[in-house]
């Protein structure tokens, strides 16, 4: 009897579960809609209801006539594959480098102590100084883009990286120790795996900052790209090809950003999401 009892119970409680969370994502993605549809109206509202010229904020019609040209998306498709040519190879070599490193600073404690502080001050440095040095060193193209993109991948993940791997519990340390574990079972079963979320984190914040260096890069020294687009368009007053622009590299980030947090779901799948995600 307890179980034909209980077995109703339990079933509406699993019924019900689907629909909570269900109207959890629709409040949680409700949100967003009625920022955009406010950023729409205000930029539908605003050139018509003021004597700001068009040539400062472009009306929208304009905007979308100019990211929807046909004869303008052959130089689109140009652009994006000269700026993700350089989001990708500079993502692949920086979060390369910033993980090997950040697993030697932290096994070596002296080597941290000994060269971290030159790494924050390098870091410290405005990308877009160091710009025309690298024009100089590596020359206009895919070179100097490709250092400026590093870098910014680079110092993020080393630092999330060596944080998440410093947060191991010295208690499960000692005990792998005990267990007879070599450094290498003990890295890739318990530090790696402790510092996933960090790890992740950190990729979150490369991703950015590859688009950044991309863009930054080829505004000083490059030939083909967004970024070289934007400055053309700049350059003829195009205020709407600017906007289109703009509106291309947010897509494409954005993009980028959804699939590292996909990434993260599915790999740190112990881990909540934060409250100001979930909110």
């Amino acid at each position: 009897m307890t179980a034909t009892t209980n077995a109703p119970i339990d079933s509406s409680r699993s019924a019900r579960r689907p629909a909570g969370s269900r109207n959890r994502r629709w409040r949680g993605g409700l949100g967003p809609i009625i920022v955009l549809v406010a950023i729409i109206g205000a930029w539908v509202a605003l050139p018509s209801m003021s004597a700001v010229p068009h040539y400062v904020i472009p009306p929208l019609a304009d905007v979308v006539s100019a990211l929807t040209d046909p004869s303008a998306w052959p130089n689109y498709g140009q652009g994006i594959a000269a700026t993700m040519s350089a989001v990708g190879i500079g993502l692949v070599i920086g979060v390369a480098v910033g993980l090997g490193l950040a697993l030697l600073l932290a096994e070596l404690p002296v080597l941290y102590r000994a060269i971290f502080p030159y790494i924050v001050a390098v870091e410290a440095i405005p990308k877009v100084a160091l710009a025309p040095l690298f024009v100089i060193w590596f020359g206009f193209g895919l070179g100097s883009k490709l250092v400026v993109v590093v870098l910014l991948v680079f110092f993020p993940v080393l630092v999330n990286t060596v944080h998440g791997l410093r947060e191991v519990d010295t208690d499960r340390i000692d005990l792998f120790r005990v267990a007879g574990a070599s450094k290498l079972q003990r890295l890739w079963r318990l530090s790696l795996p402790t510092a996933l979320p960090s790890i992740f984190s950190g990729l979150e914040l490369a991703v950015s900052g590859a688009m950044v260096g991309a863009v930054v890069g080829e505004f000083v020294g490059a030939q083909q790209g967004l970024g070289v687009q934007i400055l053309v368009a700049q350059a003829r007053m195009d205020t709407a090809g600017v906007f289109a622009l703009l509106i291309l590299l947010s897509v494409i980030g954005v993009a980028l950003n959804t699939l590292v947090r996909v990434l993260r779901r599915r790999v740190v799948f112990w881990v909540k999401a934060l409250p100001a995600q979930t909110a």
